[in-house]
């Protein structure tokens, strides 16, 4: 289940709640969902890109368009409701073009190394004083400060850096890489964001605008909860756990299982509030003939795991292996939801493109990506009463919008712009 947005931006800015902010995005590696999350919420996001196209508009996954083209999804998703104009950084007239720009902003957003903006004039205390009122928002690996703030970092040495790689794998294993790519980006811009919005806040208050200084590392300890106050208390790094739950090192329990159709989660707990869950699990078992006199006599509620033998515990846990393997995910789901047992499928992509939950609140999108291509991409992650967060229109071609926002907006002649386009400033 879906809904179309429409293309058209001129809806209720008053329905916006960021409506009348103007952003300007420089361009810079990755792609950041800062901008998309503006303009959903209906601020007027710039996107700056390099004469030729943002590099971001080649990455994978792509798609052919109608022209015969490939669209990169990636960047089509990430850049919807936004507005292109181009500008080459590495020339006085760009850099000129940018500093006129930014004087008509709330925000400017940017991912360049520390320094960058600075030696272009273009840092935040230059802009400041043609635009006091605006906030500088820029998200690096490792922020404008410290040891390691001119260090590049990709998604996964923030991984490996911020302790989320080592407690990711099995224990006697190497770590493993966590799956899906710039999630420490997308850490870092949900944070960014909600910073920004305090600024702006801020500026309400002082007339002054803020300079954000948001680094993915800094992120990072915020990803880990109880692991760093296992070390700060009893000196102890947490092994990597695998698909099983340490109890205080004594004894390990299985988290993940296997079944028919895939794998299902499903923590295996006593006493007296899980006890009774647990004789129901046996009992279904045996009515399958798959549980043995002495699963049936366990006394779940008085079973503490820390003194049952390991041996015991092994016993057990091959026991719900194989009654697991014989049923689906779907049969266990609902066995679990009818008798209050805490279960849940391990969902493929496909499963959750088709969650009937996500599908009841229109959790997607179908939109257009441009170039004739439609797609479908995430909804807000928060619903609003009497707001709107949607797509504000399709992604912009490169520069699409230089005569509006440079001829219209700034009010460079017609020539201005042909002189501007032949010295290769845009």
């Amino acid at each position: 289940m879906t809904s179309t947005v429409s293309a058209d931006r001129s809806g209720d800015i008053n329905r916006r709640p960021l409506g009348g902010y103007r952003v300007v995005e420089l361009a810079g590696a990755p792609v950041l969902p800062f901008g998309k999350t503006f303009a959903d919420l209906g601020a007027d996001v710039i996107k700056v890109e390099p004469p030729g196209g943002d590099p971001a508009r080649a990455l994978p996954p792509l798609a052919r368009g109608l022209s015969g083209a490939d669209v990169s999804l990636y960047w089509s998703a990430y850049s919807l409701g936004k507005r292109s104009v181009t500008a080459d950084l590495a020339t006085t007239k760009g850099c000129d073009l940018i500093r006129r720009l930014a004087a008509t902003a709330d925000v400017l957003v940017e991912s360049f190394p520390p320094g960058t903006l600075d030696a272009l004039g273009l840092g935040h205390d230059a802009l400041r004083a043609e635009n006091p009122g605006l906030c500088v928002t820029s998200i690096t690996p490792f922020g404008q400060t410290g040891p390691y703030a001119a260090w590049a970092g990709s998604d996964l040495v923030q991984f490996a850096m911020g302790g989320y790689l080592n407690m990711t794998g099995p224990p006697d294993g190497a770590p493993i890489k966590p799956s899906a790519p710039y999630q420490s980006w997308l850490h870092a811009c949900g944070q960014a964001v909600a910073a920004t919005l305090l600024a702006l806040r801020q500026r309400r208050r002082t007339g002054h605008g803020l300079h954000i200084d948001q680094a993915m590392r800094d992120t990072g300890v915020w990803m880990l909860t109880h692991t760093y106050q296992f070390y700060d208390l009893h000196k102890i790094n947490l092994r990597r756990q695998g698909a099983m739950r340490d109890m205080g090192g004594v004894v390990r329990l299985g988290n993940i299982w296997r079944c028919k159709d895939g794998h299902i989660v499903w923590v295996f707990q006593t006493g007296h509030v899980s006890g009774p869950r647990m004789r129901m699990l046996v009992q279904w078992m045996a009515g399958h003939d798959m549980a043995s006199s002495w699963l049936e006599e366990q006394v779940w509620e008085e079973m503490e795991l820390l003194s049952v033998a390991p041996e015991t515990l092994m016993a057990m846990g091959e026991a719900f292996a194989a009654f697991f393997i014989t049923k689906t995910k779907a049969e266990l789901l609902d066995w679990a939801l009818a008798h209050g047992v805490m279960l849940a499928p391990v969902q493929t992509l496909e499963d959750v493109a088709s969650d009937r939950q996500l599908a009841a609140r229109a959790a997607w999108r179908t939109v257009g990506l441009g170039d004739g291509l439609t797609g479908r991409v995430p909804g807000p992650p928060i619903r609003l009463s009497d707001a709107c967060w949607e797509p504000a229109g399709s992604p912009p071609a490169v520069g699409e919008h230089n005569q509006m926002v440079y001829g219209d907006e700034l009010g460079l002649s017609a020539g201005e712009l042909s002189a501007l386009g032949s010295a290769g400033a845009i």
